[in-house]
């Protein structure tokens, strides 16, 4: 509430030198792609407040709006010299829409009908003031974590099913032990589980984010007062978060719902040849596909008689359109590259739904891509002037021999692979290493793209970058093929080399630990200066309103 106070004391001792009813409408600053109002600076500055937990000042309230002008500024230059004619404006203008059209169709769709009621907001304040220890494992579907429930209960340890599902991780060794957690910490399929299940229950499968997970609640505390007061405090903040939760969970439900209606259907060859790509367990440059896959029908969905096909190109069309991180969690698993294409289907029929409905059209839509996009473009342009960013030699040189000792080389070995899909390949392979060489074998068979250039040389590597067969392969003798050896990516054979001991590192082996370090103060500091210039450029183009003009001392930073 402290914060609120100094919010609402700053409005009103502005509000004060302005006419009656102007309030609402008054432009703080005006100029070449700004139109700052007082209520966009209200709403921008209450969410930084919220966000950073930092206090309110007049101080800090000038810097925020002069922040609030240089990002404008920053947008308009840009626009200005043509970044709307860039390919990757085009590509993430196309991303952002389809995001956007989703998200208008489930809020005129399925929004209205979330409702928060009194016993959810109860629920949620025992929640919030209760902790739960647990343990989980994870599968890629249904049936593989009903398999592990059976395991279970047949008497097979967590720990021990944990080393296999999670095979070389912190849960691993731990059991799938995620420690303490409470209300909004994990994932929300996940939280809901766990608080329904009594101490030392098992779970039946529950989809998450992440797979389908088997979980056991094996710890509760709860805080044993709770008041009125307290419950009165929170509930404002707690009404809004449930009604963020349960629309999600409507707009998952309809997706769920939507996607079984679709019948979406695999080509199973076609899909596994793509996984084989995407993981490069089939050498091929990175930037290509083969045009005869690119051609290959992947999937169909739709209703009979009007079924739709998407070839692989078709299909990566689409997945362009999501983040890397989503991307990279596809290739898991040939279970999470089906899961993923059945959600672009979803998301492409939802977005087709809204245009059909005019969503598109409307002012409110227009002006939600408009912010979205100046977003992005502020943010790319950070990003491509942070990336010319170069840190001083000497300022580099002064910090590897102020803390020379702390950088060292870990032992390292020399180490062969020849990775392949099968363990019965693996097993032939070894057999020929008898009268084969080694690295011969290497290039002929092993799925590691570049093998057939290496002979399956990695090099000098660390045991911690092995992971887990990490510790035989530097308990392993000189010349000693270990395997075959199963890990993510398939099986393989290890041969092992000689040693490189641990070592002090030269100043350049250092340099990429030391510039990790320092880089993100200087990055700090070098994108003040650009906004900073920026500023100086259109000063006498951006007019500010007589009583909010920022005439901010030089020492002053931008938060």
């Amino acid at each position: 509430m402290k914060i609120w106070g100094f919010i609402l004391g700053g409005w009103m001792a502005f509000s004060a030198v302005l006419r009656p009813g102007q309030a609402q409408d008054v432009v703080l600053a005006q100029g070449p792609g700004v139109h700052l109002t007082l209520e966009n600076f209200k709403e921008a500055y209450t969410d930084y407040l919220l966000r950073t937990g930092r206090t309110d000042s007049p101080l800090l309230r000038l810097q925020f709006a002069r922040q609030l002008v240089a990002e404008a500024l920053v947008v308009h230059e840009a626009r200005q010299q043509g970044i709307e004619a860039d390919p990757v404006y085009q590509e993430e203008r196309a991303a952002l829409e389809m995001k956007l059209l989703v998200e208008a169709y489930a809020r005129q769709v399925l929004y209205d009908t979330v409702q928060v009621r009194e016993t959810d907001l109860a629920e949620a304040f025992v929640r919030l003031n209760t902790q739960l220890r647990a343990r989980y494992l994870l599968a890629p579907t249904r049936a593989a974590a009903e398999s592990l429930r059976a395991r279970l209960e047949a008497g097979e340890s967590f720990e021990t099913l944990a080393r296999e599902v999670f095979r070389d991780t912190l849960l691993a060794h731990r059991g799938g032990d995620v420690g303490w957690f409470s209300f909004d910490d994990m994932d929300p399929a996940f939280e809901e589980t766990a608080f329904s299940l009594k101490v030392g229950e098992i779970s039946s499968p529950v989809q998450t984010a992440y797979g389908w997970a088997i979980l056991q609640v094996t710890d509760r505390f709860s805080k044993p007062v709770l008041t009125e007061t307290e419950f009165a405090q929170k509930r404002p903040l707690l009404e809004r978060y449930l009604r963020y939760r349960k629309q999600q969970a409507a707009r998952e439900a309809c997706a769920r719902s939507l996607a079984d209606s679709l019948a979406i259907r695999f080509e199973p060859a076609t899909l596994r040849r793509l996984y084989d790509r995407i993981t490069g367990r089939v050498e091929q440059p990175l930037e290509t596909l083969d045009p005869e896959l690119l051609q290959a029908p992947l999937l169909t969905f739709g209703l009979k008689g009007a079924r739709t096909t998407w070839t692989v190109a078709d299909f990566r069309a689409q997945a362009q359109r999501t983040s890397r991180a989503q991307r990279e969690a596809a290739a898991r698993s040939v279970e999470a590259l089906q899961e993923f294409a059945r959600g672009l289907v979803v998301r492409h029929v939802l977005a087709e739904r809204a245009r059909n409905a005019g969503l598109d059209r409307t002012p409110g839509f227009a002006q939600t891509l408009q912010k979205a996009l100046d977003r992005w473009v502020y943010d790319y342009i950070k990003q491509q002037a942070l990336a010319q960013l170069r840190l001083p030699e000497d300022t580099l040189q002064a910090y590897y021999t102020a803390h020379q000792e702390y950088f060292r080389l870990p032992a390292r070995r020399a180490v062969w692979e020849i990775l392949v899909p099968t363990e019965a390949e693996a097993y032939r392979l070894r057999a020929a290493l008898d009268t084969a060489d080694f690295s011969d074998l290497a290039r002929r068979y092993s799925k590691r793209p570049g093998a057939a250039t290496t002979g399956g040389y990695l090099g000098y590597v660390t045991q911690e970058q092995l992971g887990k067969v990490g510790a035989q392969v530097f308990a392993a003798q000189e010349g000693e093929v270990l395997g075959p050896l199963h890990i993510p990516a398939g099986y393989v054979l290890l041969k092992v080399g000689g040693w490189r001991p641990e070592q002090p590192m030269t100043f350049e082996e250092a340099r990429p630990q030391i510039e990790a370090l320092l880089r993100p103060e200087f990055a700090r500091q070098h994108w003040q200066h650009y906004l900073e210039q920026v500023l100086a450029r259109y000063a006498d183009k951006v007019t500010w309103t007589k009583d909010f003009r920022l005439e901010a001392p030089a020492a002053m930073r931008m938060p």
